[in-house]
This record gives structure tokens, C-alpha cells and sequence, in this order.
């Protein structure tokens, strides 16, 4: 008996577990709007991507490991013959202390590269100790501080004064060299305070040590090449003062360095970018590296030069499997400051492809769009909805996102153009219903019955150009079977939001109207409960609803519901802005989140579940994709992709479908009838003589759907569902 209870104490929480397991499903095909397959579909997009190489799997070839700022994310590409496949397996691996960027360089001379990152009080440091045949693995750097017994965890630099922290501003770029050929790395950096000037900063392993691994640094000069940077393009030399306005130097914000040998002199020159400029900029060393003379610049590459949105950062890697290091700049920024929320992320990675050598460089404009052109790729705030648009049986994906371009916000068209249990999607429509013609920027869509009409509207928050207010609105649905919405008969509502904050239409009580979770900006999970009324009405219930109240870990939630682990109960899926996926099983009645799952997601390296950053903010959705009795999670990100979690265990739905319908008989006078079917389906009421009574009307899988009997004679009377071509038929009594 002992050992039966302690047999049950033990499986009993991986029972619990098992109810929401994932996959991270990379296998359904994406074609883009001209017919192109997509490599790549499902990666998740790119923002502000630091692109590094490093041998992932071990085979002596190099993988692309990116940092993206905008997610506070690391991304994982494996090398397949000489082609890039997504490999998130590996993402985990990386410590989760990655912030503001991310450099892979070999400081000790092993052959593996080190991890160089960002901290609030300068630089991170790990080192490379992966095994043979291992996954990779790290060690936390400590830097000895000059004291006995003390040690510092972020790098530090002799200065004025003995040992220092070399600090940054965290949206400074750092470049790491071996400056004077003696083989270890030497650092070059913005000076932190004061002028727009340069630092370099030896390393003096080699020479005091004989090895290169103990990054013994000491501050030469804040003055390297004698340049300062006084505003964008505008530079002053031979160690002169900017011109001043109203005594105060105008340049401003972070600085991105990269020092790069660009005319096979054999010595470093500067690119250089700034914060509030969308130019990256070249500054020749007329001098050695070690006498730098800096005494002009220009826009870089001198063909083709980059231009584009804002605070363009450089990188060096070989990212085409020739050899040769080529040069990628993209937006080092963190977020989509004001200036620029009209522009277009999706194509905000730019590849110059090196066509000379790495001693004598010659970059080539290749695209604007390395990477992101083979994902699904909106821009940022990648919003997924899923309906049977056209009928058919299967779901089709619609996107909306943040990015304006010229028209405004749209909605991206994917038709599903497989099959119920294999899906497969074509881009068929970039403005779906519109959107283009009205003044909406930040368009967050959903399909919901909000008007309690037994049809499903087209449900969304968006914000005015015009006025800059953020609101809830709906198109209702014209159609009586399938979607038909025309953007000319859209309807407000009273409910107003900060435009980061997200709406989710959710029967939370119960009672077939639609209500709203509201994710606050603060962490708050507000419920406004239906009022019922025909015109969409909604009142404050509760301003902490599963005990989130404010708080700096979740912000800005998004929700989904579903039966996610086909219990019969109702599950609650949240994203926040940290990436992370959370479930609330049956959540009607839970009173907090501190039981919900986050280690849901499987790692085949690990043979784990794991909590995972899926992109940055995100906003999850549920759809049937593979006609399983478990609905999938699609989920999108701040990086304008999407990621598609697979329960790992699914079953496939059996012929005939599982209905349920209560109350039977049921009351016409003061009864709704609830109907449950376990995949979408059309359904439509018939008499005894085969007469239609009702429209025929769309019915979600796995949710509860309600409607109110006519009025009609009392007797008894036929629903007919009808779902992948056949028709299912159940008695409804009536009185």
C-alpha cells in the first residue's frame, strides 16, 4: 500500500503535466503572395537582429546564432548544406541573461567562441566550455578586482584610478579586436559620459601572462583618432570641440561601433552609427592603429549606402557560406520609437555581400530583407487569427500587425490551402477586408460573436492617426453562413485602451455573451462582464481578475480560451511581453494564475519541457489545424512572425464527431440551448418535416456555443451539423 501511494505521489504531477505539452511545429509549407515556397516560415521574424556564427551541432560548420533586441530573444539557424534551418532546440542553451546585444568572440584562444553581452552596469562575459559532441554550454566570467577575494561579475578596465567597470549606455555597441596583433582581444567603445569620442581599451593577457584568456584590460585613450561626433554625418577632428547650441553639443543616444580594416591598409577604420540617424557611417584611419588619424567620413558602403529607419548597426560575418565575411546592418533598437511607427520592420535586415576578400572587403547590396523574405514577416506586432473563410472545411489564417507602410495597417490573407489534418497556406491577400482605407495603425483582429447574433464578427482594436485613441471595434458578419464584412458598416464600441494594451473577447461566466479580458499596461488583467444588451455594453467586474494586479512581470497580457487538453473544460492560454506562454486549465474556475503551466514546450535535445520566449511580446490564438481532439496554439510576436505550437498529444478525431447539447427538452420561453461539437461545423435547425427553421450558422470545435429557440410550435426537432462534407443529425425537444 506504501508503495502504491508513493508510486502515485510521483506520476500524479506528470499527469498533470502531460495535459499541455507542445512541439514547436515547423513543417506546415507557407508560400508567399507569387507562389514562392518559404524556407523559413515559421521562425518567428527579425527586428533588430546581432548576427554571430557559432558551431551549434558540432559538425566544424558555422550556424547563425541571433540576438534580436526588439524580443530580448536568441535565435538559432543550423547550417544544412549550406542553407539555414531554423533550429529553436538550440536557444535554450544560451543564459538567460542575454541583454541589449550580443557578441561571439574567442577571447581565450580555444577555437570556441565566448559570449560578450550587455549589463546595466557595462559587460557580461561567458565562456565557451561546450564538450565534444555536447550541446553548447557556458560559464559565467568574474573579473579579479584588485582586491583579495573580490571579484566582479561585469568586465572591468584599469582607469584613472585602478580598476573600473567599463561601462556602457545600454544601447551602446561595443567592437571587440585584436588591435595590436599580439592575439588576444582589445575593446573600442563610446566613451560613456561627456563627448561623442572613441575608447580603446588593451588587453593585457599575452603580455603579462603568456595566454589570452585572462582579459586584463587597461584604458590607452577616450580619444582614439581624435574624432568626436558632434550630430548625424557631422563629425569634429584633430581633437576640436563640436560646434555648440546654446552651449550644449547636439548629438545624442546611443552609438554602435564596428572597427573593420575597409581599405587593406592594415589598419582599423570606424563605422560608425548613432541612435538618432538612419545612416551608418565610414571614418578612415589615415594613421596606424596604433597613431589612428581620423580626418573624414562617408555614408557606407560607398555604393548602395545604408539608409533605412533609424540607429543602423554593423555586422561582419560570413552569413552565405563562401568564406568570406560579408556585412549586415540592421535597427539597433529596442523598441519602435515615435519617429519611425509608420516603418516597415519586415525589411529592416540588410545584406551587403562581400565580394572581395576579408583583407580588402568589397560590399555588395544584396537585399533588404535577409532572412525575413523567407519567413512569414509582417513588420512587428504580429496579431494571428484563424476562421473558414472560405467555407471549405479547413482554417485560414489572417495577420494583422503595427506596420503602416503608406495606407495604413492591413490584415495579411492566408488561405488554407490543404487540408483539414495538413495544413497549408498561401498568401492570397495583404489588405483582407480593407483595412487599408481607414486611418488604423496598430490592428489587433479576433473573430468573435460579439453582438450575440449567433454569427461570428470580425472583432479588433486599433489606433487612430487622426485623434491617436486606441479602441475596441467590430464589422458584424453579413453572412449567414461563412464571413462577409464590409469595413463601411463598422461599429464602436465604448471601450477605450492605451494602444499598448490588448482586448480579448472571452465568455468568462458563462452565459453566451461575449465578455472582455483586458491585458493593462501596469499587468493588470481586467474583467468587463457583457451587459447582454443588443448593442455590445460592457462593466468594470473585476480589476485583478486571476489575482494579476500590477506587476513589472507581465505586462500588457493577451489571451486566448479553448479546451486545450479536451477535458470538456474551458483552458485560459496568456502571452505578456516577456514571450512567455502561460495556461490556466479550466479557468472559470480558478481564482489565480499561481497553478497555471509554463514548462510546456518540448526540447528534443533535452528531452524536456521548457518555458520558452517565443518572440518577444506575443499574442496567442487557438485553431484545429491537424484535426486533432487538441487544438493547437498559434502564437505571434513584437518581430511580426508566428510560431505554431503542436500538442505533442493530440489524437485524431474520430469519424463521427462528439456532440452535446443541453438543456433537452429545453424550455422555449426562457432557455438557451448550448451545443458542444469537438470540430468546427455548420449547423442549422430542421422541423419533423424537413422544413428549415433556422439560417445555417458557423460553429467553433471544442467551444461552447449558445442560441435561443425561435418561436415555434412545440415538438420535436432536428439539429444538423454538418462538418468535412457529411452531415450529423441530433433530436432537440422543445416545450
Amino acid at each position: 500500500m506504501v508503495t502504491l501511494l508513493r508510486f502515485l505521489i510521483l506520476i500524479f504531477p506528470l499527469t498533470l503535466h502531460a495535459q499541455f505539452t507542445y512541439v514547436l511545429e515547423q513543417n506546415i509549407s507557407v508560400q508567399d503572395q507569387s507562389g514562392n515556397a518559404l524556407a523559413l516560415p515559421w521562425a518567428g521574424g527579425l527586428n533588430a537582429a546581432h548576427y554571430n556564427t557559432l558551431d551549434l551541432n558540432g559538425d566544424s560548420n558555422d550556424d547563425l546564432v541571433i540576438f534580436d533586441r526588439m524580443a530580448d530573444k536568441i535565435l538559432t539557424f543550423i547550417n544544412q548544406d549550406n542553407t539555414y534551418r531554423y533550429a529553436p532546440e538550440f536557444e535554450g542553451f544560451f543564459p538567460d541573461e542575454i541583454t541589449n546585444w550580443l557578441l561571439l568572440r574567442d577571447f581565450n584562444c580555444d577555437g570556441r567562441k565566448d559570449i560578450f553581452t550587455g549589463h546595466i552596469l557595462g559587460i557580461k562575459v561567458y565562456t565557451n566550455v561546450t564538450s565534444p559532441g555536447e550541446n553548447p554550454s557556458w560559464e559565467e566570467f568574474f573579473f579579479y578586482s584588485g582586491s583579495p577575494g573580490s571579484k566582479s561579475e561585469v568586465l572591468l578596465t584599469k582607469g584613472f584610478s585602478g580598476k573600473i567597470n567599463l561601462q556602457l549606455q545600454f544601447d551602446d555597441l561595443p567592437s571587440f579586436n585584436d588591435a595590436d596583433g599580439d592575439g588576444d582581444l582589445d575593446i573600442f567603445n563610446m566613451r560613456f559620459a561627456g563627448q561623442g569620442t572613441v575608447e580603446y581599451h588593451q588587453n593585457f593577457s599575452k603580455e603579462r601572462y603568456g595566454t589570452c584568456d585572462s582579459l586584463d584590460f587597461e584604458r590607452i585613450t577616450q580619444t582614439w583618432g581624435g574624432f568626436t561626433e558632434c550630430d548625424c554625418g557631422e563629425f569634429a577632428y584633430n581633437n576640436e570641440d563640436c560646434a555648440t547650441i546654446g552651449g550644449r553639443t547636439k548629438h545624442a543616444g546611443g552609438k554602435s561601433l564596428l572597427m573593420l580594416d575597409i581599405d587593406n591598409n592594415n589598419n582599423l577604420d570606424v563605422l560608425f552609427s548613432e541612435a538618432e540617424c538612419t545612416n551608418l557611417y565610414a571614418l578612415p584611419n589615415e594613421g596606424t592603429t596604433e597613431n589612428p588619424t581620423i580626418q573624414s567620413s562617408f555614408q557606407f558602403p560607398a555604393t548602395s549606402p545604408v539608409n533605412f529607419l533609424i540607429y543602423p548597426a554593423a555586422f561582419y560575418e560570413d552569413v552565405d557560406f563562401d568564406g568570406r565575411r560579408d556585412l549586415i546592418s540592421v535597427p539597433n533598437i529596442f523598441s519602435k520609437p515615435a519617429e519611425i511607427f509608420t516603418a516597415d520592420l519586415s525589411r529592416s535586415n540588410w545584406l551587403y555581400k562581400n565580394t572581395g576578400t576579408d583583407a580588402s572587403p568589397v560590399f555588395t547590396y544584396v537585399t533588404n530583407s535577409f532572412l525575413q523574405d523567407q519567413m512569414i514577416d509582417v513588420g512587428d506586432n504580429a496579431i494571428p487569427a484563424f476562421a473558414d473563410y472560405d467555407g471549405d472545411g479547413d482554417q485560414d489564417m489572417f495577420v494583422s500587425h503595427n506596420n503602416t507602410q503608406v495606407t495604413g495597417a492591413t490584415v495579411w490573407m492566408y488561405e488554407n490551402v490543404g487540408t483539414t489534418s495538413s495544413p497549408s497556406f498561401s498568401l492570397t491577400d495583404r489588405d483582407a477586408f480593407a483595412f487599408s482605407s481607414q486611418d488604423f495603425y496598430n490592428l489587433k483582429i479576433q473573430f468573435s460573436d460579439l453582438n450575440h447574433d449567433s454569427k461570428t464578427d470580425l472583432v479588433f482594436t486599433a489606433t487612430s492617426f487622426i485623434n491617436g485613441q486606441t479602441r475596441l471595434y467590430y464589422l458584424p458578419n453579413r453572412a449567414s453562413t461563412g464571413l462577409d464584412f464590409d469595413i463601411q458598416a463598422m461599429e464602436q464600441t465604448d471601450i477605450a485602451i492605451v494602444s499598448s494594451e490588448n482586448i480579448s473577447a472571452v465568455d468568462v461566466n458563462g452565459d453566451g455573451f461575449q465578455d472582455l479580458l483586458i491585458g493593462k499596461s501596469n499587468g493588470t488583467l481586467q474583467y468587463w462582464r457583457n451587459l447582454g444588451q443588443a448593442t455590445p455594453k460592457f462593466s468594470l467586474e473585476n480589476d485583478g481578475y486571476l489575482g494579476l494586479t500590477p506587476n513589472i512581470f507581465s505586462q500588457n497580457v493577451a489571451v486566448t480560451e479553448a479546451d486545450l487538453d479536451a477535458d470538456g473544460n474551458l483552458d485560459l492560454a496568456l502571452g505578456d511581453q516577456r514571450g512567455i506562454l502561460t495556461i490556466v486549465s479550466n479557468f472559470r474556475d480558478a481564482d489565480t494564475v499561481d497553478d497555471a503551466f509554463s514548462e510546456i514546450i518540448f526540447n528534443p535535445l533535452t528531452q524536456k519541457y521548457h518555458t520558452k520566449n517565443l518572440g518577444g511580446r506575443i499574442w496567442p490564438t487557438t485553431a484545429n489545424l491537424f484535426n486533432s481532439n487538441k487544438a493547437s496554439i498559434i502564437v505571434g510576436n513584437i518581430l511580426g512572425g508566428l510560431r505554431v505550437l503542436r500538442h505533442d498529444d493530440g489524437q485524431s478525431l474520430p469519424k463521427d464527431p462528439v456532440i452535446i447539447i443541453y438543456p433537452n427538452p429545453v424550455d422555449k420561453e426562457s432557455e438557451w440551448v448550448t451545443v458542444q461539437i469537438d470540430r468546427p461545423a455548420t449547423l442549422q435547425v430542421f422541423n419533423g418535416l424537413g422544413q428549415a427553421v433556422t439560417l445555417p450558422v458557423q460553429v467553433a470545435g471544442n467551444e461552447n456555443y449558445q442560441f435561443k429557440v425561435p418561436y415555434i410550435p412545440d415538438g420535436v426537432y432536428y439539429l444538423r451539423f454538418t462538418t468535412q462534407g457529411s452531415s450529423v443529425g441530433k433530436r432537440l425537444v422543445v416545450h
